[in-house]
């Protein structure tokens, strides 16, 4: 019976489902615009710990080439809509699977005490172990419901509050890459001063270009802002507008730095210094570019000085765009080189705190 719902629920795919048991772990992103960049990595964390995985998303994240440069004998990826996925998650017998991740818990049904509604999610027969990814911690922590043993992508920097850390930063195999002669600057995310604030850094790029230095360029990753760039700008700046995952990959395999613009200063930076995380830091680490970002914003993070080029105030970034340009190739090496280590130093305390989860 399990099976023909399966069947049913789960069309077109061109290959078999693996059987529902101990050895398979559901993976299921509940988010249909955002967080993709994320599933790989867990998804290789769960086979690294030896499961078959049954990733659930979205035809449109999949053709988008999220899982484009990542396959495994043991990964399906089904192509479902997200109604399927959740009548999926009411009627199948998921206690016999050997566990569910979801990846996006803050789009899970919630009632009024913004407690999640597991009964509803799940139809009354809740999965164990049932793995919880929360982006935004700060709202179930006011509401009193924060459970330590919630994963977080770094570390809380809220007293006295405590989470699993398991950074997700793999996508598929890369190496470090020389320095391009031509810089290169990459800035992911909308044009929003709350999320990419790329005012700061125009700012900082129009005054490289009126001091003589030509030899970089910035590459705006993302849905751009209602004002056109400036005609000053448009040799040394290019907005690519928002593009599908197998383009993104492209983009940051190609550039030397991942430009952040944080300011301490600023009330809807916060988040992304005590309770949340931006994709960004993702792409770095998974793709071993510096980073170049405010310093209070590293902390919880595996951005140190050694893989990354920190500034203090909004003068600061300034200083980093030039150091980046003028920066060696064997200094520049030395940087990825310490990325790569830091990279994969997390990602072994993240498959152990993972692992930690499941057994207990």
């Amino acid at each position: 019976m399990l099976q023909a719902l399966l069947r049913r629920l789960l069309p077109g795919l061109h290959a078999p489902l693996p059987k529902l048991d101990a050895e398979t772990f559901i993976l299921w992103e509940p988010c249909s615009h955002s967080h993709g960049e994320i599933v790989p990595g867990y998804a290789k964390y769960l086979l690294d710990l030896g499961y078959r995985v049954l990733v659930l998303l979205t035809p449109a994240r999949i053709d988008e080439g999220l899982f484009s440069r990542f396959s495994h004998p043991r990964l399906q990826v089904a192509r479902l809509s997200q109604r399927r996925i959740r009548r999926f998650m009411r009627r199948a017998d998921l206690t016999r699977a050997a566990g569910v991740m979801v990846t996006t818990a803050g789009k899970l049904p919630e009632r009024p005490d913004r407690s999640i509604d597991l009964p509803k999610v799940f139809g009354g027969r809740v999965p164990h172990p049932l793995l919880l990814v929360e982006h935004e911690a700060r709202r179930r922590i006011e509401a009193g419901h924060w459970d330590p043993r919630n994963i977080t992508l770094r570390r809380l920097m809220v007293p006295g509050v405590e989470s699993v850390v398991v950074n997700p930063h793999y996508f598929g195999p890369v190496t470090p890459r020389p320095k391009n002669p031509r810089t290169v600057f990459l800035m992911a995310g909308a044009a929003r001063s709350k999320r990419r604030n790329q005012d700061m850094v125009l700012d900082a790029v129009r005054r490289l270009l009126a001091e003589g230095e030509t030899g970089f360029e910035l590459r705006l990753i993302g849905k751009p802002g209602k004002t056109p760039l400036p005609d000053d700008l448009r040799g040394h700046v290019v907005e690519t507008g928002r593009v599908s995952f197998d383009r993104l990959y492209h983009e940051v395999e190609a550039s030397d730095f991942v430009l952040t613009a944080f300011q301490r200063d600023n009330p809807d930076h916060a988040f992304y210094r005590t309770t949340g995380t931006t994709g960004s830091f993702q792409l770095a680490y998974g793709f071993l570019k510096p980073c170049i970002i405010q310093q209070d914003f590293a902390a919880g993070t595996a951005l140190t000085t050694e893989n990354s080029l920190f500034y203090d105030d909004d003068e600061g970034i300034y200083d980093c765009l030039r150091r980046a340009i003028g920066m060696p190739g064997d200094t520049y090496g030395q940087m990825c080189s310490a990325m790569q280590r830091d990279s994969a130093a997390l990602a072994e305390r993240s498959r152990a705190g993972l692992k930690g989860l499941i057994d207990g």
